[in-house]
């Protein structure tokens, strides 16, 4: 026999031609331990009375994948699989898994009626691959739409005043019910809701132009209904209820689209839940429009034809001053002008102005993103607040360079901007030649004018206003109507005092002269004190004399 026909068809070292024995398939010792796997869980579905599914080859259609976010469902090794209506069927690998348990609770809450099937992990994890499938597209960034156009408008239609809220809430799901409430805080005006639990119920109130009111109570039950959604549509962890937590999701009002920014915080009676309510499609307001008059205007108006240096806007939270650097940016923005915004949140987008939201938990701080913005070659640069040495280093660098610099601080007055900015950490010789003009703000409300009444002015009330402009002979009263919630105000208006940094004030700054020295420099260019604008408020029948005095401070 030629000997290329001895030659072996085996591969050296391998023995199995001599066994007599063929080599299995690649994979099929994997496929045989995977079948006994799955026939171990099968068999342990049936001990414990339980559906049992290998969804390892099995479609899933990725629309019912948006019933459970995808970082729950892998931490919770749990997936539905197949819906029709309220009737939902899930696998789940683990029947004792708490963060399975609370998904499965928090659908039972939404009146979903639940078939649960044991599956194994690999099954699980095999059918978490639809989450990346092109049909599987999460909702915006990982916001979830909680509710539609269509129920907005019948939701609004059924609430005219905020006692319809609490009645409307005891025939409706919790999905329903935490919408019933946005929609009702949307139509006050609100700009936060807050849930706070007490011993024997949990009280809801709307901030409606700056002042907390009481709007209903909660039973606890209800309440855990409303804080498991709210949670749920927050991205919030349905199982920690002991440890601060922070979300967000929007939903739709009036063809605008509202950013809710959700803060959770354990308590003695249970988890207390603010939320932040930003319409993003409303529009940012004219500097008159917000309230600016006279020299105040005068001076903002120059200040958004500088081309460089710093503008700061001050105030403690709540004050406006956001808004105001709104204002100021929709002067700027023209087409031959580069504007960028660093924010934390973004609370308006402004067409054609590249627009950045901070994010302190990666890095991405208004320090290090200012820098990055730098490079980017804007004219105008609007960041949200100062916080640090870092970013007010870099922020006056950029002013001295050819930039405009528009921020905020949290100072008490318009004077006390410098010494916080050197405490801060910023060297005086940079402070004086980078600031433009300082704001100082409040918001005051404003009287409701569908039931506002005059009454004659009182000689304590005369006294008071004729410290800072002429008294008129009766002032206006807030009352209270239904078209204002009872409050007597509907809106608000901002009272500021401003000035613009000229050479004697930059002389006292680099002389670090006492802030009562360069108070009385501001007064010679006729800056008008918070309380005297607000008392020009008052005379004009805008506002009240109970309201200045609740938000100025003198600084005269």
């Amino acid at each position: 026999m030629p000997e290329d026909s001895q030659a072996s068809t085996t591969q050296p070292g391998d023995d199995s031609t001599d066994l007599g024995v063929k080599h299995p398939e690649p994979g099929y010792i994997d496929k045989v331990n995977r079948g006994m796997k799955e026939k171990a869980i099968a068999e342990r579905a049936k001990s414990m009375n339980m559906n049992y599914v290998d969804l390892s080859s099995m479609p899933i259609n990725p629309d019912y994948l948006h019933l459970v976010p995808k970082e729950e469902a892998a931490k919770a090794f749990l997936i539905p699989f197949f819906r029709i209506g309220k009737k939902i069927r899930l696998a789940i690998a683990h029947p004792t898994n708490q963060d399975a348990l609370a998904i499965i609770n928090h659908l039972k809450n939404e009146d979903y009626q639940i078939n649960i099937n044991l599956a194994s992990e690999e099954s699980i994890q095999t059918a978490m691959r639809f989450y990346e499938s092109e049909e599987f597209s999460p909702k915006d960034e990982g916001f979830e739409n909680i509710i539609d156009e269509s129920q907005i408008e019948a939701f609004a239609q059924e609430i005219e005043g905020l006692q319809a809220l609490k009645n409307k809430l005891a025939s409706v799901t919790a999905e329903e019910a935490l919408n019933v409430i946005n929609v009702g805080a949307m139509k006050t005006q609100a700009s936060d809701i807050h849930y706070q639990p007490e011993e024997n119920h949990v009280t809801v109130r709307f901030r409606i132009d700056g002042i907390l009111q009481d709007i209903f109570d909660l039973d606890k039950n209800t309440y855990q209904y409303i804080a498991n959604q709210l949670k749920y549509q927050a991205k919030m962890k349905l199982n920690v209820a002991t440890k601060p937590q922070d979300g967000r999701f929007y939903f739709n009002f009036n063809k605008r689209k509202v950013d809710v920014r959700v803060s959770a915080l354990p308590t003695e009676y249970g988890e207390t839940f603010v939320l932040r309510l930003l319409d993003s499609g409303e529009k940012a307001m004219t500097l008159s429009g917000m309230g600016f008059a006279g020299r105040n205007l005068e001076l903002l108006e120059k200040a958004t034809k500088a081309s460089n240096g710093m503008v700061l806007v001050t105030g403690p939270t709540g004050s406006g001053k956001t808004t105001t650097l709104y204002a100021m940016l929709r002067v700027f923005n023209k087409p031959e002008v580069k504007i960028i915004t660093l924010e934390d949140p973004i609370e308006y987008h402004i067409e054609n102005v590249a627009q950045s939201q901070v994010n302190e938990k990666r890095g991405y701080t208004f320090g290090a993103g200012l820098r990055s913005v730098l490079r980017q070659d804007p004219d105008v640069v609007m960041i949200g607040e100062i916080r640090d040495s870092q970013t007010a280093e870099t922020a006056a660098q950029a002013a001295l360079t050819g930039h405009v610099l528009l921020s905020t601080l949290h100072t008490n007055s318009a004077v006390e901007t410098i010494p916080r900015l050197t405490n801060i950490g910023l060297k005086p010789y940079m402070i004086a030649p980078a600031i433009h003009t300082i704001v100082a703000q409040r918001l005051v409300r404003v009287l409701c004018k569908e039931c506002m009444a005059r009454k004659p002015i009182t000689e304590a009330e005369r006294d008071e206003i004729s410290r800072f402009t002429d008294a008129p002979a009766e002032l206006s009263h807030a009352v209270g109507c239904t078209k204002c919630s009872h409050t007597g105000y509907s809106g608000r208006t901002v009272i500021a005092e401003v000035f613009a940094f000229n050479d004697e004030i930059r002389e006292l700054v680099l002389a670090e002269k006492s802030s009562m020295e360069i108070l009385e420099a501001t007064k010679k260019t006729g800056m008008v004190s918070l309380k005297n604008d607000g008392m020009k408020k008052v005379a004009e029948g805008v506002t009240t004399l109970e309201e200045v005095q609740r938000v100025s401070e003198e600084t005269q």
